[in-house]
């Protein structure tokens, strides 16, 4: 059985934990989160980290990822049907987190550096990856 947690963005990483718990009776791990819980995208997109072998990881999976609905692989077997769970935030807590998010990203050189209105505006044209140089 797969579970795939799904969202944009933002918002996932507390519900990883939640779920990953649940499916361990509660059990406390401090390995990071994406290694118990893998991202579905960087498998084929990250050449830095080794992609995990989906089937080779314990059952019940559960999988990260930052697709749209349309785009998560489905399952072909009708019997052994994927749970997927969507978190979805309201847009002004998601603006904030993110704004928090690339300010940071200043003391490696490319994050926003750029007044908060400047950067709400980017957000609401939907031109976030002009944020990031």
């Amino acid at each position: 059985m797969f579970a795939i947690l799904t969202s944009f963005r933002l918002g996932t990483t507390w519900v990883q934990e939640i779920v990953w718990q649940i499916f361990n009776e509660g059990q406390v791990n401090s390995d990071h989160i994406n290694q118990r819980i893998p991202f579905l995208e960087w498998s084929s997109t990250n050449p830095i980290e080794e992609h995990p072998d989906f089937d080779a990881l314990p059952s019940p999976r559960i999988l990260k990822a930052h697709l749209p609905y349309n785009i998560v692989p489905k399952s072909a077997n009708e019997g052994s049907k994927c749970k997927y769970i969507y978190v979805a935030r309201n847009p002004k807590y998601v603006a904030v987190s993110y704004f928090k998010f690339v300010t940071s990203l200043k003391v490696f050189g490319n994050g926003f550096n750029g007044p908060w209105e400047f950067y709400t505006k980017l957000f609401v044209e939907g031109n976030g990856k002009l944020i990031i140089k």
